[in-house]
């Protein structure tokens, strides 16, 4: 028989890796993202910023994630990870904002761990007023 990954045993990895407590930011950028298959292989922030645009308007910063929370179901056997929505005040007109990479904090962005991309399928362009992006949703099944 294969292993089976249980939902606790996710959640406890998880848990231990991500919690209230941990860092876990957002940065945007513009431009074409990468292939799917491509970003897959990102390790860390730096891979995301050596191949796309950071944004770089004024009023534009990383956002630190607020709400951070992972929770376990049993029903769903999954582990979910959720943070609040964030925004950015009186962001300048001009960029046109195509993906939102999520890592975790670190004291660069080659060690800032990439948890994974964004790519909405509406881009939003900064037109001078506040901007406020999507709630981080990630569900995590199970082998």
């Amino acid at each position: 028989m294969a292993f089976t990954m249980t939902n606790r045993g996710l959640f406890y990895l998880l848990n231990n890796a991500i919690s209230a407590s941990t860092d876990i930011r957002a940065a945007v950028f513009k431009g074409s993202a990468p292939a799917v298959a491509t970003m897959r292989d990102y390790d860390f922030l730096s891979s995301l910023t050596g191949a796309m645009t950071e944004a770089a308007a004024s009023g534009y910063a990383r956002v630190d994630l607020a709400s951070v929370a992972i929770t376990e179901s049993d029903a769903s056997d999954n582990v979910t990870i959720t943070a609040a929505a964030w925004t950015m005040n009186s962001v300048a007109a001009g960029e046109t904002w195509t993906a939102i990479g999520y890592y975790v904090e670190g004291a660069s962005d080659a060690a800032r761990t990439l948890l994974g991309v964004d790519v909405p399928s509406s881009s939003i362009t900064t037109n001078g007023s506040n901007i406020t992006g999507p709630a981080l949703l990630i569900t995590i099944t199970g082998s």
